[in-house]
């Protein structure tokens, strides 16, 4: 008897600490699918709130999503939401019970029908979607081109005729999102085939891709409010120049290698070359403006001769389009001596005041828009590629 009152008394008790340990309040939640060293984007803006109200206007947080759909009528609005085909053949965009679609018509038959169900990119110069059947998602046929503000063929498709069947893998979701769990599943005797979880996608580039799993530091900030060192996060300033490089390149050095692991378990501080396979043999050609930012940035004269990183440009907690004030600021904070630069400065506020005219600036001068070459639309019926024009990271003199 007196046996058994000792295991009931033990359950008890371990019953009561899980119990209470879910209650404790403030504590991390532990329920991201990353596992339970994350604590997730909400805890961060729970102390952050500044930061993080900054941070979820940033293309970087914006990059995926699921679909917004006042956001998406905006778009479709001015467009007029149809696209058509050299055979006259079209896709329009339809709305039906709140949700859009994709449909690909022939005179009057309807030949494809599928639903907006993800974003991709920002929408800053376009974005692209996805449509789930079952555990895998493939693009859609049509992509909002923002300068053109128009629907345009997505990325390589054919100008002839919609396709619905491109499949989005994995190692999309890598720069496009903080993670997405996936298993292979076998598919023949030589071959297997990636089945996507689509409820453990982490939306958009969040704190903790950046700044390490954050539990611990949740936990340990809560219990101990009149720390203000910060512990167990990793601060991007206490990272060495290689490492914060490798953070950016982790999304901006291209994706023509061969991963010999998943980018999502790379934390800051790892060294990027660990995770891919060797590249054998040589490359020619410049860089693509497309994917290469980091690549382009290391053969500039600016990043060889200073301890630049990607960081001393760019603000990634804030957004930055179309603030070419603040680029320029940061030019000269290197080139303030220069005569050519503040000259040219002064040159510019007396254009501005005497024939109200957008002047020259150093960021159109030595970071020109130029096209990619690995990506590109076209518009279809005409026929005609339209250039996806892209600011390059190579800092030099052009012609």
């Amino acid at each position: 008897m007196q046996h058994l009152k000792i295991i009931f008394s033990i359950s008890l008790l371990m019953v009561l600490i899980i119990f209470f340990s879910r209650c404790i309040p403030g504590s991390p939640s532990n329920n991201d699918p990353r596992g339970d060293q994350y604590a997730g984007s909400k805890a961060c803006g729970d102390c952050h709130q500044s930061i993080s109200g900054s941070y979820a206007h940033a293309n970087h947080y914006k990059t995926s999503s699921e679909i917004d759909k006042n956001a998406l009528k905006k778009l479709i609005g001015p467009s007029k939401g149809r696209f058509y085909f050299t055979d006259s053949s079209f896709i329009g965009i339809e709305e039906k019970a709140n949700t859009f679609f994709q449909s690909y018509f022939t005179g009057d038959k309807k030949n494809a029908s599928e639903r907006f169900d993800i974003a991709f990119g920002s929408a800053e110069k376009a974005q692209t979607y996805g449509y789930w059947k079952e555990d895998k998602l493939y693009q859609l046929p049509l992509t909002f081109f923002t300068s053109l503000n128009a629907w345009a063929n997505s990325p390589g498709f054919p100008a002839r005729h919609a396709r619905f069947e491109r499949v989005i893998g994995s190692r999309c979701f890598e720069c496009h999102a903080s993670y997405i769990n996936k298993e292979f599943v076998k598919t023949g005797s030589l071959t297997v085939s990636e089945k996507l979880d689509r409820g453990s996608i982490v939306y958009g580039i969040d704190c903790e891709r950046c700044h390490g799993p954050a539990a611990d530091h949740v936990k340990f900030q809560q219990d101990n409010p009149s720390v203000k060192t910060s512990k167990y996060i990793i601060s991007i300033k206490s990272l060495s120049r290689r490492q914060q490089l490798d953070l950016c390149a982790m999304c901006h050095s291209g994706n023509d290698q061969t991963p010999q692991r998943s980018l999502f378990s790379f934390v800051p501080g790892d060294t990027l070359s660990h995770f891919y396979f060797p590249a054998f043999g040589l490359t020619g050609g410049e860089p693509d403006v497309h994917g290469k930012q980091l690549q382009l940035l290391e053969s500039s004269e600016c990043f060889r001769k200073t301890d630049m990183t990607c960081t001393s440009c760019h603000n990634s907690h804030a957004p930055e389009q179309n603030n070419m004030t603040a680029f320029i600021s940061k030019c000269m904070n290197c080139h303030q001596n220069s005569i050519h630069a503040t000259g040219m400065l002064k040159e510019n506020e007396q254009i501005k005041r005497d024939f109200n005219l957008v002047s020259r600036n150093c960021i159109d001068c030595h970071m020109p828009l130029q096209t990619s070459k690995t990506i590109y639309f076209n518009n279809g019926a005409q026929q005609k590629n339209i250039p996806y024009l892209i600011r390059t990271h190579k800092i030099a003199v052009y012609q």
